[in-house]
């Protein structure tokens, strides 16, 4: 068997395994994702405005001062039947629990080359017929000075808009409002970001909120 063969035949396989994986996710969702609404609904969380039923966009998960934040706000992408794929540092990727993160289609960032995380997350959108990649811009649940801007890096090279969703523990809320198609004028657009934010939105632990503010050297995560 020649090279080529050999590389057509993996590359086939490849394909099986990916259609495997895809069938095992969405049985998972529709299985366990019923169950969860119901128990977030019995427990008193109502989604205000829902996420459009947009092919793919970059989700804005804010504020983010807790580890509860994406389970909170999950119920408001599953509402389209669609769950959304969030970044994961790659160390954690290894044995089962990186087989767990796969199938839920957690997507591996290497954090010490950070030159490429861009370009391939904008390749990662690209090559997907739907995808909804969630960022949280503070990057930390504690208290920092600024927002990283990866985010709107990603959707401006995609080509995709940014969806911003809040999460409200005041009021059990989850709501998505605002919806940006990055036009390239960073300062302009997240002006609008940040205006949506500051009208929007309480976090679990308000004095670990981070100032709305982009750090100066653009294109971080």
């Amino acid at each position: 068997m020649n090279t080529h063969t050999e590389t057509r035949t993996s590359s086939h396989w490849h394909h099986k395994l990916y259609q495997v994986r895809c069938y095992l996710y969405h049985q998972m969702i529709r299985i366990l994702g019923l169950p969860y609404l119901v128990l977030w609904y019995l427990v008193g969380w109502r989604i205000e405005q829902g996420i459009p039923d947009i092919e793919k966009y970059v989700v804005l998960a804010a504020p983010h001062t807790s580890n509860w934040d994406l389970l909170i706000m999950l119920p408001a992408a599953l509402q389209n039947g669609r769950f959304p794929r969030i970044l994961m540092k790659h160390t954690l990727f290894r044995g089962p629990l990186g087989w767990v993160l796969d199938m839920i289609g957690a997507i591996p960032i290497d954090r010490t080359q950070p030159h490429n995380i861009i370009p391939a997350l904008v390749a990662e959108v690209e090559q997907s017929k739907n995808i909804i990649l969630v960022f949280t811009p503070e990057g930390t649940r504690k208290k920092t000075d600024h927002w990283k801007s990866g985010f709107y890096y990603v959707a401006l090279g995609a080509k995709v808009p940014i969806i911003c969703e809040y999460v409200d523990y005041k009021r059990k809320r989850v709501g998505a409002g605002l919806i940006l198609y990055p036009s390239g004028d960073i300062a302009s657009d997240f002006a609008q970001i940040r205006t949506f934010y500051e009208n929007n939105g309480c976090g679990k632990h308000p004095d670990q909120l981070s100032d709305i503010v982009l750090k100066p050297s653009h294109g971080q995560l």
